[in-house]
């Protein structure tokens, strides 16, 4: 009987776990430095959420400069995920409005942050591998 409750516990939060296991697998392969975002390797430009690994790196290590220099919204992954997963069926209603203001507010951030050059977000072509096979 205690099985099928934790069954029904795992079921009911499985996005959340294979989220929480993603991220502790990108977590790992970025300290070895074996992690390199996909978009930014294959085509050269950083996506909106480039430097978030960094990000929440330098914020576990408890470095929050360093942390907000590579991605200023780390908090709303870090605290917004579990907030999101909990809150979901609560917030059914407004919750694709939230997440598409959060997706507004990343955009934004991403744009400003090509506005002022930060070399985070630096568009690289001839480093992406589609350059280097035309080559």
């Amino acid at each position: 009987m205690q099985n099928n409750k934790t069954f029904k516990i795992l079921k009911k939060y499985r996005t959340l776990v294979l989220v929480f296991f993603i991220l502790i697998i990108v977590f790992l392969l970025s300290i070895k430095g074996i992690y390199r975002c996909p978009l930014n390797y294959i085509f050269g430009i950083p996506c909106p959420f480039c430097g978030m690994t960094r990000a929440i790196v330098s914020a576990l290590s408890l470095d929050i400069k360093k942390a907000f220099y590579y991605h200023a919204l780390w908090p709303i992954v870090i605290f917004g995920t579990p907030i999101y997963f909990i809150l979901k069926d609560k917030l059914k209603k407004y919750i694709n409005i939230i997440l598409i203001i959060i997706g507004i507010i990343f955009l934004i951030y991403y744009i400003y942050r090509h506005i002022i050059g930060s070399p985070i977000v630096e568009i690289d072509f001839k480093n992406s591998l589609i350059y280097k096979l035309i080559k």
